[in-house]
């Protein structure tokens, strides 16, 4: 079942800003055999990259304090617990070199540092792990036990249960946007069974289910979640920090998550009025911002980037 948060849209003139935006929906151009699902092969030594990759991506719930994240989130609210997140990302395809990543993301996190759950969802350029500068479609999920975060990106561990024949995981994101000229997006959303407690992932203009993550995996995040966000999130092991989103920080030409939506409890929210808290996060070097209700076709949207830059000048 499509999630019925997000509602279907005409967007074959939509235009932000007076820029052209057009969805991209990149599927397999032949179906895997029935009964199987692309699954990207992996070499050991790419498994190691992967995890040392995850760890960085992974390490606790936002702020971080090294260049990242920007964007906006639901603040903890008691008694509130979420049970969906989705979005409308702009594909862009930040620099990013060795040592580096940079990425967009929809996060879904839920227990304290001791019991942190998180599933996050978006597009992500890292040539440490891809050995290329490419945007590509990533999914993550995470849980501490006992002091020790557990998960992987994609499908390098058991955990998430990929089950669409046409839609890959990794796949690269294109075309990309381009600052000032046509903008494409992509749409994503997460959304909780509530009957089993499993988390589905949702690709595409027509909603299409990639898989889903069990609860089984998850101790807080399998009865919901405690906060969502939605941005850009970046890291780096060398003294500069990439460019996130397409780089520019206005709020103009920057990159945008639109049509943003959530459901908690029983009913969707971000349709118009915002009925729970929310946050902003910004660095020296990075910037989000007119957050607000843009009409009933783009819905809740945001802008958020930046174009990175030495570490000490762009901490908090």
């Amino acid at each position: 079942m499509s999630p019925r948060f997000v509602p279907q849209t005409d967007v074959s003139n939509a235009t932000v800003n007076g820029l052209a935006v057009v969805s991209i929906n990149v599927v397999l151009e032949v179906n895997c055999p029935s009964g199987s699902v692309p699954i990207r092969r992996i070499t050991k030594e790419q498994k190691i990259r992967a995890k040392a990759s995850f760890r960085k991506h992974v390490r606790g719930s936002y702020p971080v304090n090294d260049g990242g994240p920007e964007g906006i989130a639901t603040a903890q609210k008691t008694a509130t617990v979420y049970h969906g997140a989705a979005g409308f990302i702009t594909i862009s395809n930040p620099t990013a070199g060795p040592g580096q990543f940079s990425a967009s993301v929809i996060s879904i996190e839920a227990g304290p540092p001791e019991q942190f759950g998180v599933i996050r969802i978006g597009w992500m350029v890292n040539m440490d792990l891809y050995m290329d500068n490419r945007t590509r479609l990533y999914t993550i999920w995470g849980q501490v036990i006992n002091g020790e975060i557990h998960g992987c990106y994609n499908t390098y561990c058991s955990g998430f249960v990929h089950t669409n024949p046409r839609i890959p995981l990794d796949m690269v994101l294109e075309p990309v946007s381009v600052i000032r000229g046509q903008q494409y997006y992509v749409k994503l959303a997460v959304t909780q069974d509530k009957s089993t407690g499993n988390w589905l992932l949702w690709y595409g203009e027509n909603g299409e289910q990639v898989g889903y993550w069990p609860s089984k995996i998850f101790i807080n995040l399998k009865d919901g979640a405690d906060v969502l966000r939605w941005g850009g999130m970046v890291d780096s092991s060398t003294p500069q920090v990439p460019q996130m989103g397409n780089g520019d920080n206005g709020e103009i030409h920057s990159s945008k998550v639109m049509r943003v939506a959530l459901t908690y409890e029983s009913q969707p929210s971000l349709n118009g009025t915002v009925d729970v808290p929310i946050e902003v996060w910004k660095t020296k070097c990075y910037k989000s911002g007119d957050n607000s209700y843009k009409g009933e076709y783009w819905g809740y949207s945001f802008y958020f980037g930046g174009e990175g830059g030495d570490v000490s000048r762009c901490s908090n």
